[in-house]
């Protein structure tokens, strides 16, 4: 081949592999950005790092979540040096180990207290086979981790609604160094077995133990489907105006207006009932990020006005499949939803999402003082001791008679047909919703429950 012809041919060479390069760059790109091949880089580097969960790409229902123009600058790993103690109020661990893996979590996050709440053998496996079962051994479980890190968590232990002698182990539990309950009536979901949601909140087998859990103000924290249960939620209220009661997962009530008012609606008027920021299952962590930062407007200032109401919590379900890695990335992410204008999720990282950017103020209140206020710590961070007397002693608020009228409207209000209502005579109130046949199977973490 002469030199021209050598020439020729590698120019052409060249050519194609320059093309070659561009093309390929170009479909890097369109994959990075999720357009084809169905999963993005930048996705599966997150699901190296971040554990064993899936990551996803942006809900097209809820893009206006995400930020349009992306800034590569931005990693999932970025937060802030934590300005405050905070307390974490509402997260699951199966054993003594899974306590033992979120210590170096919470240190670098800046949590200082955490509160293991206790769940059932079907919420830690999701397997069906199992209904309401080894609750008690869990409750053991939680009781040893206490004991062994009493400055650094708070145990919260549970019963089945149906078993005899609940107020009994709820006191023995307390006189062993329980700061609290977990319930899982109100839940709209169940086990394998059948519903969480057993028998009304304000059913009269349950009467002792909210009695007593009012007179000694021990909180409570109870997963409640607002919609479902408005009604049994605010008649036990208004019996029990004064209990110390958190409403997790903002009442399942964070995608529309009139939820979020209704929810407000609650917090002004019962003195110690609280909610948290909590979504649980990272389907549902996603869904409720989506659900109020394309509302960022209305959202922030919702969690701004009840700042003082509403605590830091993920909800997390850890046993042995949970990495260390997993734990950091999805409380991390809470935080930077709160505190950032924009964030990386890293549940869905190939887009920017929107951030609450919080006020300092508000981030104080929702990570120190709502929580303090809830679990009745004193000036120095220190739970009651509750070992020797299980009253703490706290100023009541008369609560004045119910005005319906005053109560919001959620045109997806179901109302009860075996007791009171409670709703404004223009409330929109569909065909009544039956008890028999509630929702059965699913729940715990998984995605087809309403979060833990």
């Amino acid at each position: 081949m002469s030199k021209q012809g050598s020439g020729a041919w590698t120019s052409k060479v060249g050519s194609a592999l320059l093309v070659a390069l561009i093309v390929l760059l170009g479909v890097l790109g369109l994959q990075r950005a999720g357009l084809v091949g169905g999963v993005p880089i930048d996705t599966q580097l997150a699901a190296k790092v971040g554990g064993s969960y899936d990551t996803k790409l942006p809900n097209p229902k809820n893009i206006k979540a995400y930020v349009e123009r992306d800034d590569p600058r931005v990693s999932i790993e970025d937060i802030q040096a934590s300005k405050w103690k905070i307390i974490d109020t509402h997260e699951h661990a199966q054993t003594v180990h899974e306590a033992e893996r979120l210590l170096p979590v919470m240190d670098q996050l800046g949590i200082q207290r955490t509160c293991l709440l206790s769940a059932t053998i079907y919420t830690y496996t999701l397997n069906k086979m199992y209904g309401f079962e080894q609750y008690k051994e869990n409750n053991e479980e939680i009781l040893r981790i206490k004991q062994k890190w009493p400055d650094r968590f708070c145990a919260f232990v549970t019963f089945d609604p149906l078993a005899e002698g609940n107020l009994d182990l709820v006191k023995d539990a307390v006189a062993r160094g329980a700061d609290g309950v977990k319930l899982y009536l109100g839940h709209g979901a169940g086990t394998g077995k059948g519903p969480f949601h057993v028998m009304p909140i304000d059913d009269e087998r349950m009467e002792p133990f909210w009695a007593w859990a009012e007179e000694v103000q021990l909180p409570v924290v109870m997963h409640v489907n607002l919609i479902k249960y408005w009604d049994e939620t605010v008649s036990l209220l208004e019996r029990h105006p004064n209990l110390r009661l958190c409403l997790p997962h903002i009442g399942l009530h964070k995608n529309t207006e009139p939820r979020l008012k209704r929810v407000g609606w609650l917090l002004d008027r019962y003195p110690n009932v609280y909610s948290d920021i909590s979504y649980g299952h990272p389907d549902f962590e996603i869904e409720g990020f989506e659900n109020l930062a394309k509302w960022r407007s209305r959202s922030r200032a919702f969690l701004q006005k009840y700042a003082h109401k509403l605590m830091f919590a993920s909800d997390m379900v850890l046993e042995a499949t949970k990495s260390e890695d997993y734990i950091l990335h999805t409380l991390r992410s809470y935080r930077q939803f709160n505190e950032s204008k924009v964030f990386r999720l890293h549940l869905v990282p190939s887009k920017l999402m929107h951030g609450m950017e919080l006020d300092d103020d508000s981030l104080s209140k929702m990570y120190e003082g709502a929580p303090a206020g809830f679990l009745l710590l004193d000036d120095k961070g220190n739970l009651p001791d509750r070992t020797k007397d299980p009253k703490v002693v706290v100023p009541r608020r008369d609560v004045p008679p119910i005005d319906k009228e005053s109560i919001p409207d959620d045109p997806q209000y179901q109302p009860r047909t075996n007791g009171p209502t409670w709703s404004s005579s223009h409330t929109h109130a569909p065909a009544p919703r039956s008890d028999a046949g509630e929702t059965k199977g699913g729940g715990g973490e998984g995605p087809e429950g309403d979060c833990d």
